[in-house]
């Protein structure tokens, strides 16, 4: 059973995710957003060790603190999707100089696509490729939990006026890949706070 942690980083407030497996000592990190030191400390306070680096997108908004993070735990393995090497890879499509003053680039050292599930614990993350906000968008699915990034938030969506954003494909991938979802299906977007398939199926502007 893993307990499941929320911290708010960064000078737009995404959320980071970090799972942590008590009983084998280890953790998975969903965007290091910023504030390594801090997910550091949290994680090593679960009595828990970085395993897994997951990234929903390469946005610098999403991964400011992944040089920190790999620094402090570099056993830890970084997973985008396939499309990720070219948006983290690019400082103009990561955002890096709009959203921190800096240019960067970056590398994942694995990369997974649609229905790809990556190990953790007993069960795994599985991939769901949701293009739209960027072309590297995806969803993560733990048991019965989807971990959205930028794709979908409480009563709206990602932006997609940024490089390789495109709203005719993000409506889609809402609509195609999350919307079947059971309405139970609790959502936990990079941002803001968490909301379920029936609530944005019934109150989202974007998806009517």
């Amino acid at each position: 059973m893993c307990e499941i942690k929320r911290l708010i980083l960064g000078p737009v407030g995404t959320n980071c995710y970090i799972f942590c497996d008590a009983e084998r000592g280890r953790a998975a990190v969903i965007d290091p957003a910023d504030n390594p030191e801090l997910i550091a400390k949290t994680v090593k306070g679960s009595g828990c060790e970085v395993e897994l680096i997951l990234l929903t997108h390469g946005h610098y908004d999403h991964i400011g603190g992944l040089e920190g993070l790999r620094a402090a735990f570099p056993e830890a393995v970084v997973w985008s999707h396939v499309k990720g090497v070219e948006v983290l890879g690019d400082p103009d499509k990561n955002c890096g100089a709009d959203i921190a003053g800096v240019r960067r680039s970056f590398k994942p050292d694995e990369t997974a696509a649609e229905g790809d599930v990556i190990p953790f614990g007993g069960a795994g993350f599985e991939v769901i490729y949701t293009p739209g906000h960027t072309i590297d968008s995806v969803c993560y699915k733990f048991g019965d939990m989807v971990f959205c990034g930028d794709t979908v938030f409480r009563g709206s969506v990602g932006r997609t006026d940024l490089p390789t954003g495109d709203m005719r494909r993000e409506i889609e991938s809402i609509k195609t890949k999350i919307l079947p979802l059971p309405d139970e299906t609790p959502l936990y977007p990079g941002h803001g706070e968490p909301t379920t398939v029936k609530y944005e199926r019934e109150n989202n502007f974007y998806l009517r």
